[in-house]
């Protein structure tokens, strides 16, 4: 069940329409029904979230929808201004350039090498439930991470195969192959609490960049999310294609295709668009767009009073149950590690 305050308005908007049509002579009568309508669909709004809220959840931390939201907020409460300030990393402007034309950072020439063999430090590989180091060096910081992914990462959810630390990358994920990679010669000086938001960040690539949620295809229907860069027709019950419904149709097609390459193509992007976005790095694709609102939404408390499209994104992933028990989840495994090592990893 999915909370659609659209449709509610959508019965309002057309009442009013109606309403506007009436002579004056009855306006007096008409401000009295209006006021009643108001008042009835308000009751009717507020009845169908307090029921999405009460639906029950297979869970062994939660038994509602919102008992899971109220577990994950405290759980998380005591480390959400951490993780807020790590999100908000993304927020500076030199996040344009990331992979633009214009980048000549090390990262970007290391993302376009490729033979990359050569720059993996350490390589872990899923064996039984357990990553196991299967090439390069035993390191302290590696296995830490390692454990945490797979404490935290559903893989119900995602494909995930293989961590990787190569020198001198972006963090980035292959979906197709279960592939997360990390930049070994920074993870070791990032905060752990910044090591989480960029997990979550990645993992929001792995859930919403899904091969099973998508055909490749030169066509899609119209209805439907297509990143014709990749040949990809995001299926219609899709995070991507729902999220793309809900927040992104409207925007131009060169966006929406990945295809703002340079740092002027994404700051005029950007100027226009800002305040519907949780970060300056959201505005350079739909892929980033989604994987930043989704980090928000894990790693943030819960808002139940969104005044902007940015936090109207965060709060979209409330609408899915078993995203809401995940967030429980992994907010109270967060804690216990805290609680149990002093220490995320």
């Amino acid at each position: 069940m999915r909370v659609s305050k659209g449709m509610i308005m959508g019965v309002f908007a057309v009442i009013m329409v109606s309403l506007a049509g009436c002579e004056e002579e009855e306006k007096g009568v008409a401000d009295s029904v209006e006021t009643g309508i108001v008042e009835e669909l308000h009751q009717v709004d507020e009845t169908v979230v307090d029921e999405y809220w009460s639906q029950p959840i297979d869970s062994e931390i939660c038994q509602t929808v919102g008992e899971c939201r109220d577990v994950g907020d405290a759980n998380g409460s005591e480390y959400f201004t951490s993780f807020s300030g790590d999100l908000k990393q993304t927020n500076n402007m030199s996040y344009l350039n990331v992979q633009a034309v214009e980048d000549e950072s090390v990262l970007a020439f290391a993302a376009n090498d490729k033979d990359d063999e050569k720059s993996i430090t350490a390589r872990f590989e899923l064996i039984e439930d357990e990553f196991v180091l299967t090439k390069g060096e035993e390191a302290r910081v590696f296995n830490g991470i390692a454990d945490i992914v797979r404490a935290l990462y559903d893989r119900d959810k995602v494909n995930l195969q293989i961590l990787e630390f190569q020198k001198d990358v972006y963090p980035n994920v292959n979906t197709y192959e279960g592939k997360l990679v990390l930049p070994s010669n920074l993870v070791q000086h990032w905060l752990q609490s910044y090591t989480v938001a960029v997990l979550f960040h990645e993992y929001g690539h792995m859930l919403t960049w899904n091969k099973a949620d998508l055909v490749n295809s030169y066509t899609c229907p119209a209805d439907q999310f297509h990143l014709k860069l990749y040949w990809e027709c995001y299926n219609a019950d899709s995070y991507m294609n729902l999220y793309y419904q809900a927040f992104l149709k409207e925007y131009e097609e060169q966006w929406l295709d990945a295809g703002n390459k340079t740092v002027e193509e994404r700051m005029a992007f950007y100027e226009k668009n800002k305040d519907s976005f949780v970060s300056t790095y959201a505005t350079v694709n739909p892929y980033e767009d989604i994987a930043e609102s989704f980090a928000f939404f894990m790693l943030t408390p819960y808002n139940d009073s969104p005044d902007t499209v940015a936090e109207e994104k965060v709060n979209f992933f409330y609408q899915f149950p078993e995203l809401v028990e995940y967030r429980a989840f992994v907010l109270k495994e967060l804690k216990d590690r805290k609680d149990e090592m002093w220490s995320f990893y």
